[in-house]
């Protein structure tokens, strides 16, 4: 059997173990050149002495990390981009771990063995350079053997239709939308609909599907206990699409009354001491963050000035907490009268009102930096919903009035819809995101959006 028909299905364990082993003879190559590069061929047997008798535990540490990072993950990782950024978080956690382990082993019990930091950062380096080699190497052979991660649409046709495209026109190359299971329609090619829920397993096991996404929120328990049976069955993963309603809104406190279950749909944060620690944290960042790229900045405004007529800085009126209106500092990257009649307007791919400058400092989100000083005043958070206009904020709350919600916190510099969606997405999509993030606000949370918002920014992705 090729290995383009096994990956369609569960990922292949024997992948993984070759893979595995490859990584560890690579550790050994990596560790020895680092010590060669830092001392020469003739390295002091001090500083080979720990690593000789505990490699073991150190390769052992790095494994870990690279599994918990997912670089063995070849079903939701499927762009070299995101291997990178999981191989650098990888050697740092790794081989940062095994050192602080050999330290501790010198300090009590070897005080005669030596520990160069120079080799450990020379270590990380050579880490980070091969997870990313290997797994492009990797992604780019499982795209000659034609693997794909089949993905099936559930539920109502026209939202899974949607979805589809979203898929189509933004998702990695191989990962590959197999058609939509209807929940109330028979197979239609013109419409994509590949069948019905009652026929789900026969086309999971004849489409060789790897994931599932479930879109109607409104399907029969009896059905849904089809799809999940089926799915669990066959070693399909499947997740959920939220939509905005009641469910999105719940969180995982659950309570009761009289016996009966109920879930809370308070958010949680309110009734924790998380937002007076976020704001602290607020400020001790944004004032380090305003000292550090002050030069940027000023390199910034210096670029502006001398290429474009008109103020440095962009003033614009947003939305904060609790509907408080707040002036939003940016460097401005379009032309003057950009919106000569006041109306809001967008920014569109190649829009013709961004200057040269502009367009550099938008695509590494470095016209977002004044916005630092929004924060240390208390107008915006470093993590949150992005601000929005008076203009958007009447029309949009009139015409889904959940959106009221993205006011219970402090808007932000970035947010779960900034990292994981566009800036083209219907507000909609990214209300999903916001009302997702408030009803999960955590530091966890909050970190794991500030680095993967890192990841962003040095990919270019997203920007406009």
């Amino acid at each position: 059997m090729a290995l383009g028909e096994r990956t369609y299905g569960q990922p292949v364990a024997r992948k993984e173990v070759l893979l595995g082993a490859a990584d560890l003879l690579a550790f050994a190559v990596c560790l020895i050149l680092a010590h060669v590069l830092r001392f020469g061929p003739d390295v002091p047997p001090s500083h080979q002495f720990l690593y000789v008798f505990f490699w073991p535990v150190v390769f052992a540490g790095i494994l870990v990390a690279a599994r918990g990072f997912g670089l063995y993950d070849f079903r939701h990782k499927l762009s070299p981009a995101e291997h990178f950024f999981s191989g650098a978080g990888a050697a740092v956690t790794g081989a940062v771990g095994g050192y602080f382990f050999l330290v501790f082993l010198r300090t009590y019990h070897f005080p005669e063995a030596r520990l160069s930091r120079l080799v450990v950062i020379l270590y990380i380096v050579l880490l980070i350079g091969w997870f990313f080699a290997s797994r492009a190497g990797m992604l780019a052979w499982l795209r000659r053997c034609e693997y794909r991660v089949r993905v099936v649409l559930i539920g109502s046709a026209a939202e899974c239709r949607h979805l589809a495209e979203e898929l189509r026109a933004f998702a990695p190359s191989m990962l590959e939308v197999a058609g939509i299971v209807s929940n109330g329609g028979s197979a239609d090619r013109e419409t994509e609909i590949i069948g019905s829920i009652h026929e789900l397993e026969p086309i999971v096991q004849r489409q060789r599907i790897t994931q599932g996404i479930l879109v109607e929120s409104g399907i029969d328990q009896t059905a849904l206990r089809d799809v999940l049976a089926s799915c669990e069955r066959n070693g399909v993963e499947l997740f959920a699409y939220p939509t905005l309603g009641v469910n999105i809104l719940a969180s995982t406190r659950v309570s009761g009354i009289a016996g009966v279950p109920l879930v809370s749909l308070r958010p949680a944060f309110e009734q924790s001491v998380y937002p007076g620690l976020k704001r602290a944290m607020d400020i001790v960042a944004a004032a380090l963050l305003l000292g550090l790229t002050a030069p940027l900045i000023a390199s910034a405004a210096a670029a502006i000035r001398a290429t474009s007529p008109g103020p440095v800085i962009f003033q614009q009126k947003r939305m904060g907490r609790r509907r408080a209106p707040f002036t939003l500092y940016k460097l401005r990257t379009m032309r003057l009268n950009a919106e000569p009649d006041e109306a809001p307007m967008l920014a569109t791919e190649d829009d013709p009102r961004i200057t040269p400058v502009g367009r550099r400092l938008r695509r590494w989100r470095l016209d977002e930096l004044p916005q630092l000083w929004n924060v240390l005043r208390g107008d915006m958070s470093l993590v949150g919903p992005r601000p929005e206009r008076p203009g958007f904020v009447e029309t949009f709350c009139q015409e889904t009035p959940l959106y009221e919600r993205r006011f219970l916190v402090r808007p932000g510099l970035t947010g779960l819809a900034q990292i994981h969606g566009r800036y083209d997405t219907d507000y909609t999509h990214k209300l999903r995101y916001d009302l997702i993030y408030i009803n999960s606000l955590s530091l966890t949370t909050d970190c794991q959006i500030l680095i993967a918002t890192i990841q962003t920014v040095l990919t270019g992705r997203g920007a406009r």
